[in-house]
């Protein structure tokens, strides 16, 4: 009896229609909620018929435009129509800039007139970053004359997103980059504080475009405008002059120095604990390029780095470095070497007395050496040893002169600037008194101050010649 109940239940079980059990299936099937979700997305039906026509967009809202337009309808039309009509406030304009580039009417755009925006610097951003962005510069460039000549908002407010622009187009605005620097050294005293912004947005452009032609002179705009270093610029110098950072060799001795001498070079000496290896990772924009120690005198060999070698390899062969042949090579290409300190360290006075001599040789009859950057302690000023590096330096330029190979760019770098002990105006006039035709550099690798005075003055030494 109680078999027959049980097949009975079974058979009307078997009559009555059930939904399909997708999800506990797919669940035992694929493992938890998301295999699920998955089987369920897998059995949607595709929709392969013509894609919809997209709806034009309208202008955006914004209360000055609303009431400028008053019962009108919100159409590109009737705003342009308005702010050629009426007489409207720059915040407004540049609203009305805004709206129309916003809804992919950059035509009606250009026919603003913006010559009223020179005197509302955040207006004046609104309206140029808004037509630029859309990609026309050419519109904005009526407004220079009047920005220069109001001397309320700063060149940089129209100069950079109109530099920016034009790069990405892939034009090379050379004529406005110089125009830019003039501008930026001419302000008054009335014009706005600077701001490193558009400056880092040019940058930006600058490596988009692999331009470092345009990047160096945003980089004299920069210095002209007397804008203090700012994080995001030191972050775009190292990906626009240090895009890769490669250690060779340490050499001990001149053999084992890379035998391709058709790549710059720039040397760093300074005596031990200057700072020296600090000063090598902030001017690349690394942290762990050279090793840096509390320890003076750990530096023991010439270390070698390629900076922008590409695809350039580099090898060891016994005891020599031979680069590969490669197609391709970005521009830009040099190689740094970090020079082993000279003065106090924990190392025999033979090991110090063959490092004063393989430098001496070195600077002397390295023919594709390009600039020295001699680092002096602001805390503690000139020292002896100092000293001795200025007059190796003034006897080997004389030697290279005389060989006929090309004479060194020197640069004094005050490391240091940052710290409470530091007497950079003393030091400044001592190292000018010492080295009067070299330039000066103040740095400090804890603050990142001086990476773009830095590059700028090593700029003979791996600039590219000009087309």
């Amino acid at each position: 009896m109680r078999l027959a109940a049980m097949l009975w239940l079974a058979a009307a079980r078997a009559l009555v229609p059930r939904a399909p059990s997708t999800t506990r299936r797919l669940t035992r099937r694929f493992g938890g909620k998301r295999g699920g979700r998955r089987q369920r997305h897998e059995q949607r039906t595709l929709d392969f018929s013509d894609p919809v026509e997209p709806k034009p967009k309208p202008a955006r809202a914004h209360p000055a435009l609303a009431a400028l337009l008053g019962d009108s309808v919100n159409t590109p039309e009737a705003t342009l129509a308005a702010l050629r009509s009426k007489e409207v406030d720059t915040p407004t304009l540049a609203s009305g800039v805004a709206s129309l580039v916003g809804a992919d009417r950059v035509d009606l755009a250009k026919e603003v007139d913006l010559q009223g925006l020179a005197a509302d610097p955040r207006a004046l951003t609104t309206a140029v970053n808004a037509l630029c962005r859309a990609g026309a510069p050419e519109a904005c460039t009526s407004l220079v004359e009047d920005v220069i000549s109001k001397g309320v908002a700063r060149p940089g407010r129209v100069y950079g997103p109109i530099v920016a622009a034009f790069l990405d187009k892939r034009r090379r605005p050379y004529d406005l980059l110089e125009d830019w620097v003039r501008a930026e050294a001419a302000i008054g005293e009335t014009c706005e504080a600077p701001s490193a912004i558009p400056f880092a947005n040019a940058l930006q452009a600058c490596r988009r475009r692999k331009d470092l032609r345009a990047a160096y002179f945003v980089l004299d705009a920069f210095a002209a405008s007397g804008c203090a270093d700012h994080a995001d610029l030191s972050r775009e110098l190292s990906t626009i002059f240090a895009r890769s950072v490669r250690f060779i060799v340490g050499a001990a001795v001149q053999a084992q120095l890379p035998v391709d001498t058709e790549v710059r070079e720039v040397a760093f000496v300074g005596r031990s604990n200057v700072g020296k290896s600090s000063l090598v990772n902030m001017f690349l924009g690394r942290t762990k390029a050279a090793y840096v120690s509390k320890k003076p005198g750990k530096t023991r060999q010439f270390n070698v780095f390629d900076v922008n070698s590409g695809n350039a390899d580099t090898k060891r062969v016994r005891e020599t470095v031979q680069a590969e042949q490669r197609p391709w090579a970005p521009s830009g290409r040099f190689r740094l070497v970090d020079v082993p300190g000279s003065g106090y360290a924990k190392i025999s006075e033979g090991a110090r007395d063959e490092w004063r001599v393989f430098l001496k040789v070195y600077l002397a009859t390295r023919s594709n050496l390009g600039a020295v950057c001699h680092l002096v302690d602001s805390r503690v000023g000139l020292q002896k040893t100092d000293f001795e590096l200025f007059a190796v330096v003034r006897e080997v330029a004389a030697e290279r002169v005389s060989t006929g190979l090309d004479p060194l760019d020197i640069v004094v770098v005050l490391t240091k600037v940052d710290k409470k002990s530091s007497r950079t105006a003393e030091v400044l006039a001592a190292v000018r008194a010492a080295a009067a035709d070299a330039r000066v550099v103040a740095t400090s690798s804890k603050e990142g101050v001086g990476r773009a005075a830095l590059w700028r003055a090593l700029r003979g030494v791996f600039l590219p010649a000009s087309p």
